[in-house]
């Protein structure tokens, strides 16, 4: 499912992306990866969830998803966001949301991916809610995105009492 789902992704890219102009999105691209892998290190002892793919082992599934659908998603998300209205652009992250969301619940159905120690769907949709608003302040003022990700990562690590966060 994970190769099926980054093709999608990587195809998504080469319709809808802004392949072209790839160096003006790539520092938001890192800031999306790192965010990932920080969680990762701050979680290891107690993962709030886990990717259970059967062909593959959750790191490499990490991996792909960190190094193929998140880069497509930023190449897709941020160039095609409505450069006005604000109902427009709430639709706009709420349709990013829910693709997420409906990507997670597919795979929490299937067994490639399942929720641990409080964590739950909820939560997810709620990262999903941030995560979205966060790339596009990343992208104007990367300072302001790295503060808010502080606050909201340090906010779950402690909420969950993740280990590493003491």
């Amino acid at each position: 499912m994970i190769l099926l789902l980054a093709c999608l992704f990587v195809l998504s890219c080469y319709k809808w992306g802004d392949l072209s102009n790839w160096k003006s999105y790539y520092p938001t691209i890192l800031f999306l990866i790192v965010g990932d892998f920080i969680y990762y290190y701050v979680a290891a002892a107690k993962p709030l969830w886990q990717y259970t793919a059967k062909l593959f082992p959750g790191t490499l599934t990490t991996l792909i998803i960190a190094l193929i659908i998140y880069p497509s998603t930023v190449l897709v998300f941020l160039p095609c966001y409505p450069k006005s209205g604000a109902i427009k652009k709430v639709c706009y992250i709420t349709v990013w949301v829910c693709l997420y969301a409906f990507l997670e619940y597919l795979a929490l159905k299937y067994n490639y991916m399942q929720h641990c120690n409080g964590w739950n769907f909820i939560y997810s949709v709620l990262f999903d809610c941030a995560l979205f608003p966060l790339l596009l302040i990343h992208q104007k003022k990367p300072p302001v995105a790295w503060l808010l990700s502080i606050i909201l990562g340090f906010g779950i690590a402690f909420l969950f009492k993740l280990p590493a966060a003491y």
